[in-house]
């Protein structure tokens, strides 16, 4: 799934509690030939389902403090990406905004610089 991510075709999400991955992408079309080019490529059979996610922001903060404390509070809807950055999952634009308007100083990035 890394190597596959790495490529662009999804993004990959593990959760900060939990075993499963999260596979991020615009379109179901995306996970279909994920799975295809996982069972053809790699001989793995896979499945997916969906989840209750609709946006993922990568997480920035200045103060230690304050990010280690939005860590504590948002658990739920913590990831790190296939880079261990940390990733909020939100299950709309609303929750996302809300959650922001609660914690500023915490940058909510659309998307993440590769160094």
């Amino acid at each position: 799934l890394v190597q596959l991510s790495e490529e662009g075709a999804v993004q990959v999400f593990r959760p900060l509690f939990g075993s499963d991955y999260i596979l991020g992408a615009v379109g179901v079309l995306q996970f279909d030939v994920t799975m295809a080019r996982l069972r053809d490529e790699y001989g793995v059979d896979a499945t997916y389902e969906g989840i209750d996610y609709a946006t993922a922001r990568w997480v920035e903060c200045d103060d230690r403090g304050k990010l280690e404390e939005f860590e504590q509070r948002n658990q739920g809807n913590l990831a790190l990406d296939a880079e261990e950055n940390l990733t909020f999952l939100a299950s709309s634009e609303w929750r996302l905004n809300h959650v922001a308007e609660q914690w500023p100083g915490i940058r909510f990035l659309k998307a993440r610089e590769h160094a």
